[in-house]
């Protein structure tokens, strides 16, 4: 039981588990050297997603409410050393060594090793199908990475001029804030859709009418959504020159941008992900045509 339950909580580490009565019964929770390995097996990370029966043998003994207490004590004593012994937050370290230095080679490498790259067909937020999928929701989750990327943002924003931050939501808007934080600028960001009620606010935050704003988005694919974005900053005033996207895919849209009046800026271009990737035998050639060529 153990060993399998051992496989599951590997294939699904979020999911919730639960041991029936009669597994239970067989396994002889209230055994406290059987009761260590189904914990280790079956709780996760964080001590949690595990749900036990109680072992009906505890229902016929003379005192079952304290027997009953004893198996929960012992059962949370041994999920705080599962939680003391795996921190939430791991510390990434490259599996690569390279002689020549890349800037951003590091922070590429764990953005494919958390499962930010994926290879196969899937549809974009334009309705465009793409080889590929780039998901960045998993960096907020991860403080070491995160860290890193609001760096890299910070390193571009600091040579410009402006008064306040814009995040796109949603994609951005942990970012903005981050960089709000670091910077010591204030935030704003343009609603995806007005509210229906309260003060249906198109722009959340407070602003003055002819400040200057920096832009702030994760992904730019056609250019589109920032552009939308920072229309509805202008629409109330605000001057909007300069966007920064963490992913250019290079599809000439840093050129569509310029002509709407908008400097851009990026941390990170396709083929700077696919050349790294391709160096460090991430990904085949196949995988790395797929990048380069695609945008």
């Amino acid at each position: 039981m153990p060993d399998i339950l051992a496989r599951i909580r590997k294939i699904a580490p979020e999911r919730l588990i639960l041991i029936q009565g009669d597994i239970a019964e067989e396994n002889d929770i209230a055994n406290p050297e059987e009761l260590t390995q189904l914990l280790a097996a079956g709780l996760n990370i964080n001590g949690e997603g595990l749900l036990l029966p109680i072992p009906p043998k505890l229902f016929g003994a003379a005192h079952p409410n304290q027997e009953i207490e004893t198996l929960r004590n012992r059962i949370n004593q041994q999920r705080l050393q599962v939680v003391e012994g795996s921190p939430t937050c791991e510390l990434w370290l490259p599996d690569v060594c390279f002689l020549k230095h890349e800037p951003h080679r590091d922070l590429i490498l764990q953005l494919y090793d958390i499962g930010c790259i994926i290879f196969g067909d899937h549809v974009q937020a334009s309705g465009a199908t793409f080889p590929y999928y780039i998901d960045l929701r998993k960096i907020i989750s991860i403080p070491q990475i995160f860290h890193k990327i609001v760096t890299a943002y910070a390193e571009i924003l600091k040579d410009l001029e402006f008064d306040r931050i814009a995040g796109i939501p949603y994609g951005s808007l942990p970012t903005a804030t981050g960089l709000a934080l670091r910077l010591e600028r204030p935030m704003i960001f343009p609603r995806k859709e007005v509210k229906a009620h309260g003060t249906g606010r198109l722009i959340e935050g407070h602003f003055q009418p002819g400040e200057k704003i920096v832009v702030v988005d994760d992904i730019m694919i056609s250019g589109n959504s920032v552009m939308k974005g920072a229309d509805k900053l202008k629409s109330v005033g605000l001057q909007v020159e300069d966007i920064v996207v963490f992913i250019d895919h290079e599809r000439g849209v840093k050129d569509k941008l310029q002509a709407n009046g908008y400097r851009s800026y990026s941390v990170l271009t396709l083929t700077e992900i696919a050349q790294a990737l391709y160096e460090s035998s991430k990904i085949n050639s196949e995988q790395f045509d797929l990048l380069k060529n695609h945008h």
